[in-house]
C-alpha cells in the first residue's frame, strides 16, 4: 500500500475544493476523522493543513475547526518558467560562467549565509537568432560535493532539473518583477542602450521542509521577448 505523504492529502483536498466538491465557508471533517479517512498522523495531517492555510485554500477558527475559504478576485496565479515564458523560439542557452564567490549583504540576506560562507555564482544567457535576449544569474549556497552544481553545469535547464525530482522536498518559489536599468555587464550581454530597460524577474526558490533558501536568482529579459500572463485562483 501507497504510503500517503502530506503533500497527497494537500493535493487531494486543494483538488476538491477547485472542483468545486467542497465550496467556501464549508467545514472540513474533524483531524480525528481525517488522520482516519487518510491512514496518517494527527502530526502530519497538522502539516497538511498548515500548508492549506499558508496557500489561503483553508482558515482555521480555534475550538471550531478548519473551512474552506471564499476565492479572491484579488488574487492571482501566475506562470513563469525561464525559458517557456519567453517570446520566441530558443535556440541556444549558453552557460557563460560558473564560479565561486564571497557574497555580499544582499546575497547574505536572499540565502540567509553568513559572511564566511561561500556562494556558487552560475551566468547563462539565452539567444534567439544569435541575439541574446535573457541574461541571468543563479546563485547557490556552496556545498562542498553538491550533485546540483555538476546539474547546473551540465544541463541548461535548472528548474527543470528542480521539478523532476533531483531535490526530494516540496518548493516554494517567490517572484518579484521589476522594470530596471539594468547594470553595465548584463546591458553589453543584451546589446541594449544605456536609458534602455529590460525586465528584471527575481527568483527566490525556498525548501518547504526547513524554510532554508535553495538558490536565488536573476532574469534579466529584453522587453519585447516576454510577457507575463495570470489567472485567479479557484
Amino acid at each position: 500500500m501507497k504510503k500517503i505523504l502530506y503533500l497527497d492529502i494537500v493535493n487531494d483536498i486543494k483538488g476538491k475544493i477547485e472542483k468545486g466538491m467542497m465550496k467556501p465557508g464549508d467545514l472540513l471533517p474533524s483531524e480525528h476523522e481525517m488522520s482516519e479517512q487518510y491512514d496518517v498522523s494527527r502530526t502530519t495531517l497538522r502539516k497538511s493543513l498548515a500548508l492549506l492555510v499558508n496557500e489561503k485554500y483553508i482558515y482555521t477558527i480555534p475550538g471550531k475547526g478548519n473551512y474552506v475559504c471564499e476565492p479572491s478576485s484579488n488574487q492571482y496565479q501566475f506562470y513563469f518558467d525561464e525559458i517557456d515564458s519567453l517570446k520566441g523560439e530558443i535556440e541556444e542557452v549558453k552557460l557563460v560562467s560558473v564560479g565561486v564567490i564571497t557574497p555580499g549583504r544582499k546575497l547574505m540576506r536572499e540565502l540567509k549565509i553568513g559572511s564566511f560562507e561561500k556562494v556558487i555564482k552560475i551566468q547563462k544567457a539565452v539567444e534567439i537568432k544569435n541575439e541574446v535576449i535573457q541574461y541571468s544569474t543563479i546563485y547557490l549556497p556552496y556545498q562542498k560535493g553538491n550533485p546540483i552544481v555538476e546539474d547546473v553545469i551540465n544541463f541548461a535547464n535548472f528548474h527543470g532539473i528542480m521539478e523532476k525530482g533531483k531535490l526530494q522536498f516540496q518548493l516554494k518559489k517567490v517572484l518579484n518583477i521589476d522594470i530596471v536599468n539594468p547594470p553595465l555587464e548584463v546591458r553589453d550581454r543584451l546589446n541594449i542602450d544605456h536609458d534602455e530597460c529590460c525586465f528584471l524577474v527575481s527568483q527566490n526558490i525556498i525548501s518547504m521542509e526547513d524554510g532554508m533558501p535553495i538558490s536565488y536568482n536573476e532574469f534579466f529579459i529584453k522587453r519585447n521577448y516576454f510577457t507575463l500572463s495570470a489567472e485567479t485562483t479557484f
